[in-house]
Order: structure tokens, then C-alpha cells, then sequence
């Protein structure tokens, strides 16, 4: 820490280099960042990580979570990785199925090291009212064992998003550690609507919507907006851009919502969490959709203990070497600074920090 800046620890990678290098640097990276610190001997670690929705493949990998695992054990800890389950209709819309689906992406104990518990229950209902005292929410729902661990490891992979351009941190922890409950509040405004001009009647928004409010209508697909808990997939899932969105409305406030599930977390075990983030495989749109192509060559892996600040690193080293960040890359009507901007607000960290580049060899 420097002149009250937190430090930011990078150690880069060449693009799609070879996965016992990027172990190697990982283990030097969590030595180098000092997350020792939040390790006790005895005690459990959640890794918080993605498995990956079926059909992608450019989610982070067992190779690039196993040795955080091992780096847990050498200090003591007891790790396990922890998820949630999403609201829309796939193998991850409960504990079972997902955790199969994590078994196929080869997150299985033998091949990491560490088992895999839920931290929102069978059905992701499991929940735990957190006070915060922000500006859309007096309490949030945050998953019901995200907070039970007695140290929590964040480990992101760094993409775009639909809703805010930038998924990463603090996406990771507002929406991949809330409740069901805290996922449908942080969406509840998005409100889309489909032209039935562009609608080619392919019927796949039909098959994902979690509450079966699409229907056929006149040869196009109709939402039926009393019935929308405003997930996005419908967005997510359309090829021929019929399903709309009003962004300047929707995108800006479910940021600051997403934020203020994130705030709860932080609360709760600001002073035993760590937040790792991966410049590896940079896509559009996050790994809940099926993979598409990188959007930019991989970059490096960064570590801090603060959220915020890994976040703006993000943003800042993707647009040094790039000439527009990765939120712009993927969505240019997105304004990230939303979630960052809120998220000093609240008090979750700073957007000024000191970047610390590893040197490995």
C-alpha cells in the first residue's frame, strides 16, 4: 500500500500460454499479493469461482484454479470452491445439476483438489438478509453460506456483459453470490420488449425464459411484461436483435444494484477476503453464454485485496494496450464507471491504486 492507494500485483502472460507457466504464475502471484494473510491454519477458504455454462469454453479452467487450491492448503486452509445457481433454465438452475455440469468442465476433487459446496442451497433459495443501508436497498440477499467460510477467495474472469459491460469482480460477487431473490432485485428494471420485424420465430428465447412469460404471437415472439422478472436471457440468447432493451434506464441502475448485493459481501468478510482476476480468454459476453471468440490476446493475471481497484486495473490495462477497455470493446453504450463510481461511494475500495508488475521468469 502506497500513500493510501492499494496495490494492484500483475503478472503477465503471453497470449494462450502454456498452462504449467500460467500455474506456476499463479502460485507466485498469491505469494507476491500476500494472500497468505487471510489463511488460518484449519480453517475453510471458499474459492468462489464459475464452472462455465455448457457449451462455453472459455471459462477459467481446473488448471488455473487448482493451484490457488494448493496454495491454500500449503498455509493451512481448508478450500472448497462455491457457486450459486442462476435464474434462467439450464444445468445450472440448481446445486445438482451444476455441480455435474462442473464435474464435466473437469472441476472434479481428483483433478483440483477440493470439493465443490453450493452456497445458496438445492434451489438456490438459501439466503441470508444483509443491512447495507444503500441507495436502492436498506438489506440485500446474499446466498446463505457466502459468508459462512472464514476467509473468501474471489476469483474472476474478466469478460464483457450485456447488462454492464463489464463483468468481473464485483459482478462476481453482487451477482455470483447473491440469492435467487438478490438476482431477480438487481435485474427487476430491465423490461425488453421484441420487434417482431427483426423476430425470426426461432423460438430459443421461448425455451430459456426461467418464468415461461414468452409466447408465440402473429409469427413472433411476444413477452409478456407482467410476468418478466427481468433476467436478460431473452437479450442474451437472441440472434437477430429483435429483443430490445431501454439501456440508458435499465443498465446504469442494475449496476448499482449489482453493487450494493457485492457491498453485502464485503461487509460481512471484508477483513478475510482476496480478489484474483483473469486477463485470459476476454470475450463479449460473460461465460453463462455459450463461447464465442476472444475479443483480444490474453494479458496477464492480477491480485489485490481490494474490488474496486481490480476492477478499475481492468478497465485501464485493457484500454492501455488495446485503446479501449474491454467494456467498450464488447458493448459501447455501457458505462462501467457505474459500478465502479457506486462502489466507492458505498466504501468497497478505490479507483486510485498502484499497479505492481511480477517479474517471472
Amino acid at each position: 500500500m502506497t500513500q493510501n492507494r492499494p496495490d494492484v500485483f500483475f503478472v503477465p502472460l503471453e497470449d494462450n500460454e502454456n498452462p504449467d507457466s500460467v500455474e506456476r504464475k499463479t502460485r507466485l502471484l498469491f505469494d507476491e499479493a500476500g494472500f497468505q494473510s487471510i489463511i488460518n491454519p484449519s480453517k475453510s477458504v471458499a474459492i468462489k469461482t464459475h464452472f462455465g455454462e455448457r457449451g462455453n469454453r472459455t471459462h477459467l479452467t481446473p488448471d488455473q484454479i487448482r493451484p490457488l487450491v494448493q496454495k491454500v492448503k500449503e498455509y493451512g486452509g481448508k478450500p472448497f470452491l462455491t457457486e450459486t445457481s442462476v435464474l434462467y433454465k439450464s444445468n445450472r438452475s440448481n446445486a445438482l445439476d451444476h455441480i455435474l455440469l462442473a464435474y464435466e468442465h473437469g472441476f472434479t476433487f481428483e483433478n483440483v483438489g477440493a470439493p465443490i459446496i453450493m452456497a445458496d442451497g438445492f434451489l438456490g433459495v438459501w439466503e441470508r438478509k444483509i443491512t447495507i443501508n444503500g441507495e436502492f436497498y436498506d438489506k440485500v440477499g446474499i446466498a446463505g453460506d457466502a459468508i459462512a467460510p472464514d476467509a473468501l477467495l474471489i476469483v474472476s474472469h474478466a469478460t464483457g456483459h450485456l447488462l454492464s459491460g463489464l463483468g468481473a469482480t464485483i459482478k462476481n460477487m453482487g451477482m455470483g453470490l447473491s440469492s435467487r431473490m438478490g438476482k431477480l432485485n438487481q435485474h427487476s428494471e430491465v423490461a425488453p420488449k421484441v420487434d417482431a420485424a427483426l423476430c425470426d420465430l426461432c423460438k430459443t428465447c421461448i425455451k430459456w425464459c426461467p418464468e415461461d412469460c414468452i409466447l408465440e404471437n402473429d409469427g413472433a415472439a411476444f413477452i409478456q411484461e407482467e410476468k418478466c422478472i427481468g433476467c436478460g436471457e431473452c437479450l442474451a440468447v437472441c440472434k437477430t436483435g429483435a429483443v430490445q432493451f431501454t439501456w440508458d434506464a435499465s443498465s446504469d441502475n442494475m449496476q448499482k444494484k449489482m453493487v450494493e448485493h457485492a457491498y453485502g459481501v464485503y461487509l460481512e468478510k471484508k477483513d478475510s477476503m482476496a480478489y484474483i482476476t483473469f486477463l485470459t480468454n476476454m470475450t463479449k459476453d460473460c461465460d453463462c453464454l455459450k463461447s464465442k471468440e476472444k475479443m483480444v490476446p490474453d494479458m496477464g493475471i492480477m491480485a489485490s485485496f481490494d474490488p474496486i481497484a481490480l476492477d478499475m486495473a481492468t478497465l485501464d490495462l485493457t484500454r492501455q494496450r488495446y485503446q479501449q477497455n474491454l467494456s467498450k470493446l464488447a458493448y459501447p453504450d455501457r458505462n462501467p464507471m457505474v459500478q465502479i463510481d457506486h462502489g466507492v461511494k458505498l466504501g468497497m475500495g478505490s479507483k486510485e491504486y498502484r499497479l505492481v508488475e511480477i517479474k517471472a521468469s
